[in-house]
């Protein structure tokens, strides 16, 4: 399993490597500009506290292992769906790809204004988990830009449901990586993260 996943991994690399800098330019940009501009910040922050809220009491208003569970469910449904729903000529997994971008540039400009030190929230608050969770979402992410490409660009000689389902087959192989991924992100994420979140606050 290890070796096919490597393989994969090295097939898809320029895929990969394009969904890593979507997520990673989209980040940078949203967080000059929100630190740019207060009002833009205001009406982001407005726009995504209901969701953030609704997750955190999803999550944390109970026990931490029916939240570990909630959570992982949750990023596994949304890892599902940015691969499925690539078969739009990729427009929705490219759109979620530049939005948690967006996201995690929020929080960052968010912990700006508030005088923490961004670094030192990404290094305790996001890193334990995001090693997990992030590479777990941007190969998901990777199969569904594919699959929106060649969907629209079949592989040559090949027919375009023949392309989708060899792209699938490709998902399907990686998926055991993307659940154990987003299982132990879970976990941690509600298990170590607050703790940790609480020693720079």
């Amino acid at each position: 399993m290890k070796n096919r996943l490597t393989k994969i991994i090295l097939e898809n690399r320029s895929w990969l490597l394009l969904s890593t800098m979507f997520f990673l330019s989209s980040a940078v940009l949203s967080y000059y500009a929100l630190v740019r501009d207060p009002e833009l910040f205001a009406a982001m922050e407005e726009a995504i506290s209901p969701f953030l809220q609704e997750m955190t009491e999803l999550v944390f208003g109970s026990t931490p292992l029916r939240g570990s569970f909630v959570l992982f469910l949750h990023n596994l449904m949304s890892s599902l769906q940015i691969i499925v729903f690539g078969i739009i000529a990729g427009i929705p997994t490219l759109f979620s790809v530049v939005v948690n971008g967006a996201l995690m540039g929020t929080v960052a400009a968010g912990l700006v204004r508030e005088g923490i030190p961004p670094i030192s929230f990404f290094l305790l608050g996001v890193l334990p988990h995001g090693i997990f969770e992030i590479p777990a979402f941007l190969l998901s992410a990777t199969f569904g830009m594919k699959l929106g490409y060649h969907i629209v660009f079949p592989f040559p000689g090949e027919k375009r449901l023949q392309s989708v389902t060899l792209i699938l087959k490709e998902a399907g192989e990686a998926l055991p990586f993307i659940i154990i991924s987003l299982a132990a992100a879970a976990l941690i994420e509600v298990f170590l993260t607050p703790g940790l979140i609480q020693r720079i606050l």
